[in-house]
């Protein structure tokens, strides 16, 4: 791929984010806020009268008093003394220094502490500045490939919550626009970062044909465990706040999750077999279509071991406190293998490891067979 591809497919990609930038409105969803969320300062903390949680170690109960400064918003610069009270789940424990973000009631004239309790700790400067040393992280390690991955990580950011969510809220097919969401995002990352090659296109080959068959076998599980979407955690609380004009198809978005879920490791496993394919017919010019096939294969075996058992610790590590509420109450086997919450983790994860089972062939197959004709899609990376 000639220097500029790169150059005008970032142009194009960031040209595709301006618009759906601009056309997206989510002015009109969500419901009126009965107070407002500013950050604040501890200057000091004084009277306190805290003791340790009887049930969780390191945690405080009690009440503190504590001199705040407000940051931002209407009363920017005030100071104001306020009693922060301190409950197992709820606002954090003060300390000198301490940025937090307190709320608000609306439509007041004179701050008091009765119209404002402490919300939570600040954290937007950590969040931003921890995306900040990824990048740099990225540009270091990777240079120019760490240019093009952060690069494709925006654009993936960007059309996920201003295109797939956007559409999606508007009471659109969640299935339909997380796979063409998917494979816009998959196919400018592999692009952006090994440029337009037959490698990358037999990657991107691959890539669809699992991401089609997760999304499918997602829906025939779902179908067959009748699972209705509605078993989803915040199902309830999202259609509760959802505007009356705004149809919500809560159903199809488990499977649409399963898509979005299952496309990194899709990806991936497509890229690491297409890659050392095309390594490999490079060390070995005469290698026939069905040895380098094989050995696509056999490099596949390997990445579906390691990667398979990564899915499989993701679903379990997002749902272990459920899993130990489980162990807590005792449950039975059959009631267990019948909850709807294992059910839905079961078949996110049978989908898409399955995703990743029809990349490998798939992929190996066009890598194998682009390798060994004389097509030319521009240099390798």
């Amino acid at each position: 791929m000639k220097k500029s591809g790169r150059l005008w497919l970032g142009i194009t990609g960031l040209l595709f984010c301006f618009i759906i930038i601009h056309i997206s409105d989510f002015s009109g969803y969500g419901f009126n806020e009965q107070f407002f969320v500013e950050r604040a300062h501890v200057i000091n903390v004084f009277n306190t009268n805290t003791q340790p949680d009887r049930y969780i170690p390191g945690v405080e109960v009690g009440s503190q008093q504590a001199l705040i400064e407000i940051l931002t918003g209407e009363f920017k610069g005030q100071q104001l003394e306020i009693v922060n009270y301190l409950t197992r789940f709820g606002s954090p424990e003060l300390s000198n220094g301490m940025e937090i973000t307190v709320s608000i009631m609306p439509d007041i004239e004179y701050l008091s502490a009765d119209v404002m309790n402490v919300y939570g700790p600040s954290r937007n400067n950590v969040l931003i500045g921890s995306v900040i040393f990824l990048i740099i992280s990225m540009l270091i390690m990777g240079r120019k490939r760490g240019l093009y991955a952060a690069v494709s990580l925006g654009f993936t950011l960007v059309t996920v919550l201003f295109f797939m969510v956007n559409f999606i809220v508007q009471g659109h097919n969640p299935i339909t626009f997380s796979l063409i969401t998917v494979i816009i995002t998959t196919t400018f990352t592999l692009l952006m970062v090994s440029g337009f090659s037959k490698q990358s296109l037999s990657a991107i080959a691959g890539t669809w044909v699992g991401l089609v068959c997760a999304g499918l076998l997602t829906i025939i599980l779902g179908r067959l465990g009748h699972i209705s979407g509605l078993n989803l955690e915040d199902a309830n609380q999202m259609l509760n706040h959802a505007p009356p004009d705004i149809f919500l198809r809560i159903p199809e978005m488990f499977f649409a999750g399963v898509i979005v879920a299952a496309s990194g490791v899709v990806v991936d496993a497509a890229m690491s077999i297409s890659s050392a394919t095309f390594e490999i017919k490079e060390q070995s010019p005469n290698i026939s279509t069905k040895a380098l096939y094989r050995s696509g294969m056999n490099i596949g075996g390997d990445i579906l071991g390691a990667n398979s058992n990564t899915l499989i610790l993701a679903f379990a590590g997002a749902s272990l406190p459920t899993v130990i509420l489980i162990v807590l109450f005792g449950f039975p086997y059959l009631r267990i293998i019948n909850m709807d919450f294992l059910a839905i983790e079961i078949i996110q994860a049978v989908s898409a490891t399955m995703g990743m089972i029809f990349t490998i062939p798939a992929t190996a197959v066009f890598a194998s067979w682009l390798a060994t004709k004389e097509i030319s899609y521009g240099k390798k990376r």
